[in-house]
């Protein structure tokens, strides 16, 4: 009897400390200051730690924290109206803490009108024709506060939830990426970094966070007047489903060649 007795009160005393483990705090967290160029805090900015959907706002001396975050890489990513986002990816300890600074830059005023010329086109290398075809045009099209929304840290992040496009894990350069692929037509995209084709000197982003707008062609035959004729183009493919056939020892030689792709627009600049 007193050896059941000495069992139960362990249990009990075990049990009471995996408790009381569970119900405490995740102690890790990460705090810091958000000011402007000239040093000025600023107020009422967004900061947010992923991934997870952790946040907080920054009071009027420009501080904040975020807390009972767990161990792991972060990008902790400021923002407000009227500035351009910025973010620092920073190692967060067991239990640990990083205090961080963040200055903001003001975003250029771009005025939202539509500017068409007189052939009907919208701008094609501007930040302006962005506006352009947002108003008059099909697809879809997002600024840098629709992306932050989505929690987009990878670049192919931005395609989450976007009708005509899976992602698909795939080993780069940089590591194993989450890439978009088109689901219709040729499966196939192509892009343009501020209107023009991608380049050695006019490389594709590596982050959805250096991103200001991104505008997305799911059909082809959406894609604008001005840029129709870089759905044909394979010399600017980002991504293709018949990259992912060729690599597979059991694809079909009945396969065709893409023809006409899929087409994304990224803007990373207000020029």
């Amino acid at each position: 009897m007193r050896n059941v007795l000495c069992v139960s009160l362990l249990a009990l005393s075990v049990g009471g400390r995996v408790l009381r483990a569970q119900a405490s705090p995740i102690p890790g967290s990460i705090s810091g200051l958000v000011t402007d160029e000239s040093g000025q805090p600023i107020r009422d900015a967004d900061v947010r730690a992923f991934p997870g959907t952790d946040r907080a706002r920054t009071d009027s001396t420009g501080r904040f924290v975020i807390t009972k975050l767990g161990s792991g890489f972060y990008h902790v990513r400021a923002r407000k109206i009227g500035y351009s986002s910025t973010e620092i990816t920073t190692d967060l300890t067991k239990d640990g803490h990083v205090d961080l600074k963040f200055q903001l830059k003001p975003r250029p005023v771009v005025l939202d009108s539509v500017v068409v010329l007189a052939d009907g086109k919208c701008p094609v290398v501007s930040y302006g024709g962005f506006n352009c075809r947002r108003r008059a045009g099909k697809g879809v099209y997002l600024t840098d506060d629709d992306i932050a929304d989505k929690g987009a840290v990878e670049l192919g992040e931005a395609f989450s939830d976007v009708e005509g496009f899976r992602l698909e894990k795939r080993l780069t350069p940089f590591g194993m990426k989450p890439i978009p692929i088109s689901t219709r037509g040729n499966h196939c995209l192509n892009a343009l970094v501020n209107g023009r084709p991608i380049s050695v000197t006019n490389p594709l982003p590596r982050y959805a966070t250096e991103l200001i707008a991104v505008e997305i062609y799911a059909n082809p035959s959406e894609a604008p007047q001005e840029y129709q004729s870089y759905v044909w183009q394979a010399g600017i493919r980002q991504s293709s489903w018949m990259e992912s056939i060729r690599r597979s020892p059991n694809r079909s030689s009945s396969l065709v060649p893409a023809d006409r792709c899929a087409l994304a627009v990224y803007w990373t600049t207000f020029r």
